[in-house]
């Protein structure tokens, strides 16, 4: 990696700051010292502290004009640093800020490496770097998991996720934040919701609060039919008291914007509700409203309680809430997501679902205080690998889709991805369709990649076709790290083995193979139930450097899985002598991150 530049000598450095130390430094170099790096007067946009993935980690407090504002750790670097990571500061201009790091080494050089701009760090080689993705989210620098706050306003997508901009392992858990207007092309706007004296940033929700049930615009402009143009966007997530040197329980939190989601502000009466029992966390609101009474309607909280249980809460005006109903034993655990969807497009007869973490549902009804568990637990993300650990975890969807669209998008965290000496950490799924479709077992969810990844095709369709051999078939030309590739085998019931004939796909060293008899497919290590449709069997595959996607059978299974590339790896497509022939349409994509 590219080292970015120091300043060009102590002078020009001691110039713009003043450097305290709390004692001189002590002969040994093994003991270690408090040291305060001072602005007099901030006049840049942001601040750059060297950071050395490995290093042992150190508390770093910020005060500006000598109040807290808060701490968090970072692995400091005490010579070359492997990356910056970067404290926005232009909400400081002209106030005096001052960074304390806590028992460094004393002989530490970190002083010497802290920078000041008005550009991000590293900004020549950002989204560059060898083991980027390419197509799903990532963050610019620091660690990401779960995806948070998903909303939609006045044609931009807002993303907010569980991010450490300190260092590329979990924790400092705040909110970062970035826009899109398609989905794919992400800006980064700087981190939205940073730790307070009521614990970190979990996991939680976003609304758009379009009647101001709130109160918090104080100064509503309404259109000639009588509709609010200014509604406060409001923001629920858990502080993690317990998370912080001297913090308090676990509790729920508000934050809201009255600028389109541009800046944030903390409610002043957070926590808005107080702690409940173990890890009361991850807030999922939204606005309910019954069909049979247009715009009458609260607002309902699911909120992850213990073990496998949770509760729903409702609200006139998103900030005094009560306890509405428990829904125990679900199978899942986490950041609950609830939301009502048509069933084969028919609104008349939606069904609701309730879905936790691990990507277990539940199809039921619900009439606004009640959730009525009537099918499942079913399985939707195929993420679980030996062992009980999730690739595919945390998944949330889109409040405030217009009804014009009408669409249940859904992000998720691809779970346990390796990035080595990425400056970086972890990555989204593809933006996704839910809906509840009928089949032969009943209703289930189908889940299938947005139809804006269309946008991304950069070449023809490539087709392949043939009859299974019995032996490998590499596919030269589908040798390209991002792709769009659909794979159709059509089984040959007169010609298959009752005990061995299988079909199947290597990608990137992950084996995919579908066992005809015993109608089941193994992805990667990873098995279920597969029944084809018409005698076939569909898998849709979304590639990228880091990871493949797939969605088989229209999206009654989809699974994700993140992998280190290899080199010059050809796909290859084999299968049992004539038990089936194949089909591959397939699209080469193109980087979101391009000039």
């Amino acid at each position: 990696m590219k080292n970015t530049p120091l300043l060009s000598t102590r002078l020009a450095l001691l110039f713009l700051f003043t450097a305290v130390f709390s004692h001189a430094y002590p002969a040994s170099s093994n003991d270690t010292i408090d040291q305060s790096f001072n602005w007099k007067s901030v006049d840049k946009r942001y601040i750059h502290l060297p950071v050395k993935t490995g290093a042992a980690k150190v508390w770093m407090t910020i005060r500006v004009d000598n109040n807290h504002q808060y701490e968090f750790q970072v692995e400091l670097a005490s010579e070359t640093p492997d990356f910056y990571a970067t404290i926005e500061t232009g909400k400081w201009t002209g106030k005096s800020l001052t960074l304390t790091a806590e028992k460094v080494p004393a002989n530490s050089r970190w002083l010497e490496l802290v920078k000041t701009s008005n550009e991000q760090s590293d900004e020549g080689i950002v989204y560059t770097e060898k083991y980027r993705p390419q197509f799903h989210f990532s963050p610019r620098r620091g660690w990401t998991n779960d995806p948070n706050g998903l909303v939609y306003y006045k044609g931009t997508y807002h993303l907010f996720f569980q991010h450490n901009p300190y260092g590329t392992s979990w924790g400092n858990m705040t909110w970062g934040h970035a826009i899109s207007k398609d989905l794919f092309h992400w800006k980064e706007m700087g981190d939205a919701v940073y730790p307070d004296d009521n614990g970190t940033v979990y996991s939680g929700s976003a609304v758009v609060d379009w009647k101001n049930t709130s109160g918090l615009q104080s100064k509503p402009i309404k259109d000639n039919r009588g509709i609010i143009t200014n509604p406060p966007l409001v923001a629920f997530y858990t502080s993690q008291g317990p998370e912080l040197r001297k913090g308090g329980p676990i509790t729920q939190s508000m934050v809201y914007s009255l600028d389109e989601g541009i800046t944030w502000l903390k409610y002043s009466g957070n926590p808005i509700i107080p702690h409940i029992i173990s890890g009361n966390r991850d807030p999922k609101v939204f606005w309910y409203e019954d069909l049979s009474e247009p715009n009458v309607g609260h607002w309902v909280m699911a909120l992850y309680m213990d073990q496998e249980d949770y509760a729903l809460f409702s609200s006139k005006n998103l900030i005094n809430w009560e306890k509405a109903c428990d829904i125990k034993e679900t199978g899942g655990s986490e950041c609950p997501d609830m939301f009502r969807l048509p069933v084969d497009g028919n609104k008349e007869k939606s069904r609701w679902v309730f879905w936790g973490a691990n990507g277990r549902y539940w199809i039921g009804s619900f009439d606004g205080k009640t959730f009525k568990k009537e099918n499942g637990p079913y399985v939707s993300l195929l993420g679980r690998q030996p062992g009980g650990t999730d690739n595919d975890y945390a998944a949330q969807t889109y409040s405030d889709i217009p009804a014009k669209d009408g669409r249940r998008i859904q992000l998720s965290w691809m779970a346990l991805g390796k990035y080595p000496n990425m400056p970086f950490n972890q990555q989204f799924s593809v933006p996704r369709e839910l809906s509840l479709r009928t089949t032969t077992d009943g209703i289930r969810l189908f889940i299938e990649p947005v139809k804006e990844i269309e946008n991304l095709r950069t070449s023809k369709s490539i087709k392949v076709n043939g009859v299974l051999s019995g032996k490998d078939c590499p596919l030269k030309s589908l040798q390209d790290e991002l792709m769009d590739m659909t794979v159709e085998f059509d089984i040959n019931e007169k010609k298959i083995d009752k005990d061995t004939s299988s079909v199947g796909l290597n990608i990137q060293g992950m084996r995919i193979v579908y066992d005809i008899n015993r109608k089941l497919l193994n992805i990667a290590g990873v098995e279920t139930l597969l029944t084809p449709l018409n005698g076939k069997i569909k898998l849709r595959l979304i590639l990228d450097r880091m990871s493949m996607e797939l969605y088989a059978n229209n999206g009654i299974v989809s699974f994700a899985k993140c992998f280190v590339p290899g080199e010059n790896s050809i796909p290859i497509i084999f299968g049992s002598k004539d038990a089936a022939s194949f089909n591959i349409n397939a699209y080469k994509l193109k980087t979101v991150w391009g000039k």
